[in-house]
């Protein structure tokens, strides 16, 4: 996980230095805000793959826990119309 992180930093700090430097030379702080920046935003990247990744292997272990008639069943009963039972409306004469 760190590797992975360190290669994430080292990829966006050095695409956003190449894009600022085209504006003219980086200064020492400018370079170690976008290094602090670089770190933030892999971090909070890694953290999002991460819960997309649980998810994932949630739902095919939930795939996995279901037997196959169960999927069957769900498929039969979906594809069964429904038919709304007729309203029938009791009205009183009107007397004058």
């Amino acid at each position: 996980m760190k590797a992975r992180k360190k290669a994430l930093i080292s990829d966006i700090t050095s695409s956003v230095e190449s894009n600022v430097s085209k504006a003219g030379k980086l200064s020492k702080k400018v370079k170690k805000a976008i290094e602090r920046s670089a770190e933030k935003l892999a971090k909070k990247v890694i953290k999002i793959y991460d819960k997309e990744e649980k998810k994932k292997e949630k739902v095919q272990k939930g795939k996995k826990k279901l037997p196959e008639n169960a999927l069957k069943v769900k498929k039969i009963a979906v594809q069964a119309p429904v038919v709304p039972k007729p309203v029938t409306l009791q009205t009183e004469p009107v007397s004058e």
